[in-house]
């Protein structure tokens, strides 16, 4: 399990890596097909650009949350990190899914922010 969490954290890390370049659209194609039923590619799409816009770029993260649930469907691994941006803070969370060999695909992102609702 650890080593899963450490997996999650280096795909966090270049989550945010295509964040601030403002190149969603692989994190999109890459994702989970429930990523894809929850929402469309253009509201996903939409909110990154709006956490880049308001938010500027990535500064620090910190992971000060963490659940694993394994059920019949795989295994499921959330991350929470209190992340810092150029312009303001943000509380993230990562759902990834553990697939065949290992592989981990975004099911979910959501963020919390003041500095993003005011600004």
């Amino acid at each position: 399990m650890k080593q899963s969490f450490q997996d999650a954290s280096a795909e966090v890390g270049q989550f945010h890596a295509a964040l601030d370049a403002g190149q969603w659209q692989g994190l999109w194609t890459n994702g989970d097909p429930e990523l894809h039923k929850a929402t469309t590619r253009d509201r996903f799409g939409k909110l990154l650009d709006a956490v880049h816009r308001k938010l500027g770029t990535v500064r620090g993260s910190k992971q000060v949350g963490w659940n694993a649930e394994a059920t019949t469907g795989g295994t499921f691994l959330t991350l929470t990190m209190q992340t810092t941006f150029e312009k303001g803070t943000g509380t993230e969370q990562f759902v990834y899914r553990k697939g065949d060999g290992g592989k981990l695909t975004l099911m979910g992102y959501d963020i919390q922010s003041q500095e993003m609702m005011l600004n």
